[in-house]
């Protein structure tokens, strides 16, 4: 929704600078004409970034895993942009809100970071708790792109374990959950 703000003010400035000086003198509107029309061409930009974003890619995210306290939460999401994209799998940690707050501003609060990331498929990727404070990231280890690899150790108190594993590819994986669209 920013690349559409950011689309919107750039035009509308755009418009702006066209019609305020009409009865200036001959520099002053070619001057501000000329930047008129390069905040048009500008503003493509981040309308066509707004469009393709929204229309072509979708998330997926599933199901949360819960802390034995109840107090947070771990959830595998994946960015899908196509057929011609790879995975882009991550796991964000939830906290459960507690008491009058809860009520108020809802119970969920997210990460302000992604602990983990791997190009790889989000259904092969496994969450547990093993205690309050430690989570158990299983992925498997033959992802080609191995640069989008990357596992905190710690995040808020809670210790991280990422162990990779070889996949059993005979075996078939679970449904992807519905996409969510953020544009239609």
């Amino acid at each position: 929704m920013g690349l559409l703000l950011v689309a919107g003010t750039l035009a509308a400035t755009a418009v702006a600078l066209w019609y305020l000086p009409r009865n200036s003198r001959r520099f002053w509107k070619l001057t501000a004409r000329i930047a008129a029309g390069v905040l048009i061409c500008a503003s493509a930009l981040p309308l066509l970034g707004f469009l393709f974003r929204g229309a072509m890619c979708g998330q997926y995210e599933f199901p949360p895993v819960s802390s034995s306290d109840g107090k947070r939460l771990a959830q595998v999401s994946e960015v899908d942009c196509g057929a011609v994209d790879h995975y882009h799998s991550s796991v964000q940690i939830w906290l459960n809100r507690q008491g009058f707050f809860a009520h108020v501003f809802g119970k969920l609060v997210r990460s302000s970071a992604t602990i983990f990331t791997v190009g790889h498929d989000p259904r092969l990727i496994g969450l547990a708790w093993k205690d309050d404070q430690t989570l158990v990231i299983r992925f498997p280890n033959d992802s080609r792109y191995i640069e989008e690899y990357r596992c905190e150790s710690e995040w808020d108190g809670v210790h991280i374990e990422c162990i990779g594993y070889v996949p059993d590819y005979a075996k078939p994986a679970a449904k992807m959950p519905p996409v969510e669209r953020w544009f239609w």
